[in-house]
């Protein structure tokens, strides 16, 4: 049979790969130059960049195994480590009882209390819904904690204010539940590491940065006889009698086709479902183009010291800053960078097109380094520009209501009988790398097979 799997991110590549170890022959179309999608890395000097942090860890010993064998071994092991800088203090994340206790003025750890049995209070009283981000956080953790570590981070990262967020977003990425529940599991951590964020431990390439993993599974595909056509850009998906039969693209600037006896997308559901022929209806167009995305620009800086933190990332929630989250590869693998230099990562949301997408090297380094100096990070005059990336659908935006264009997408992908659409992209779901990496091998397992295509909502399963 033959598969072709649009996107050579995780998602498409793990496909690729499970595919490929089946006897089945795979195509892989990408149309950036390189493999990796999101998760894809780069060499700059001596240096290797990436999209911001990635860490991989899972629950699921047959997934790691895979991990380990697609890259040979070549693996480091890494405690976690994150901070959220908030009023000139660093704080543990997650979140721990006792880190702010000891940091956090008492005034105001006084009021988070009063808050919160306050929310409590009316909660048990008159039960409400959680009808977006902010009613959902209020009602697990009060006002003062919200404004504090919440509504500041999100609305800046989100570019919106939190009450139009979906509550999903809370859901899937908050590890604690409530404020009752960071105590106890401050004092009692879960023994399986179930909880979504507080898992310690992560593996990680020890070599080529993250992007590592991305090379490996296509070096193993093409060994396989599997191929990868980089530069591949989709114009169409002809179907007949309800499936795909031909995938129509331009190939390094070439018109060039594939006969498909099935096709798992892994590129944005949206766009990709608007080049089916016959065209899909009214409704299907209108669902695609009503979904955002959360565009990122990313700033590298050098600087001159053997290391900045020993953070894998940290948080910069307040408003005056304009990055986000500044991450440092070097704590993820000694090999990203040499001994006596490092390089650490800025991040500064946007919309594509917008005063910050279109920011140039030279003044988004002066950003992010006035924005780390006056964090205490670095020192004026340590650091210099290294380089900047783009990426244009970052995040998919939860903003109250998406689920019913995402369903409606995804009862058009129901109507195709050999067509499933999977991963971060084609699932419009923000999740983790290992879920990505799940995610396709589930579809490739599905080939051949009545399916209900590899869909989840957040709080759902993965298929």
């Amino acid at each position: 049979m033959h598969v072709v799997v649009l996107g050579a991110g995780l998602a498409g590549l793990s496909a690729g790969y499970e595919l490929s170890s089946q006897g089945h022959r795979v195509t892989i179309l990408e149309r950036e130059p390189v493999v990796g999608g999101m998760a894809a890395s780069w060499r700059r000097g001596p240096y290797w960049l990436e999209y911001g942090p990635h860490r991989f860890h899972t629950q699921d010993p047959e997934l790691e195994a895979i991990l380990y064998e697609v890259l040979d071994g070549d693996i480091v092991r890494r405690q976690r480590m994150s901070r959220i800088h908030l009023r000139d203090r660093f704080f543990r994340y997650p979140l721990e009882v006792g880190d702010v206790l000891a940091k956090l003025d008492k005034r105001i750890l006084a009021a988070a209390l009063r808050d919160y049995l306050l929310s409590r209070g009316r909660q048990l009283a008159r039960p409400t819904d959680d009808e977006h981000f902010e009613a959902w956080v209020l009602k697990r953790f009060g006002r003062t904690l919200y404004e504090l570590f919440f509504e500041a981070y999100t609305s800046k990262a989100w570019g919106m204010p939190c009450t139009e967020i979906s509550a999903d977003w809370a859901a899937q990425r908050i590890s604690q539940t409530s404020l009752w529940d960071t105590i106890i599991k401050t004092v009692r951590p879960p023994a399986d590491g179930s909880a979504r964020s507080l898992v310690s431990e992560f593996l990680y390439p020890r070599r080529g940065g993250v992007g590592q993993i991305a090379r490996k599974y296509a070096e193993k595909i093409k060994a396989r006889g599997g191929e990868i056509r980089l530069g591949s850009s989709v114009r169409a998906l002809e179907c007949m009698h309800d499936q795909v039969h031909r995938v129509r693209y331009d190939f390094l600037g070439e018109r060039a086709e594939l006969s498909a006896d099935w096709v798992i997308n892994t590129a944005p559901l949206g766009p990709i479902l608007k080049l089916v022929e016959p065209r899909l209806d009214v409704p299907v167009h209108d669902a695609a183009d009503s979904l955002e995305y959360v565009a990122i620009v990313f700033v590298y800086l050098e600087v001159d010291r053997p290391s900045v933190t020993t953070d894998h990332w940290i948080y910069l929630p307040e408003k005056h800053l304009r990055v986000h989250r500044v991450s440092e590869f070097k704590n993820f693998s000694d090999t990203s960078a040499p001994g006596d230099r490092t390089a650490l990562c800025c991040e500064i949301t946007c919309r594509v097109g917008d005063e910050t997408w279109n920011l140039d090297l030279e003044r988004g380094a002066a950003i992010a380094q006035a924005d780390l100096e006056r964090c205490g990070l670095i020192s004026k005059g340590e650091s210099r520009p290294l380089d900047i990336a783009r990426l244009p659908r970052a995040y998919p935006v939860y903003r109250v209501g998406y689920r019913a264009p995402v369903e409606s997408l995804h009862n058009s992908v129901q109507r195709l009988k050999n067509f499933q659409s999977t991963g971060r992209q084609g699932l419009f779901r923000y999740n983790n790398m290992d879920h990505s990496m799940a995610m396709g091998r589930a579809a490739a397992l599905e080939v051949g097979h009545d399916h209900a295509s590899v869909y989840a909502l957040p709080g759902g399963h993965f298929g």
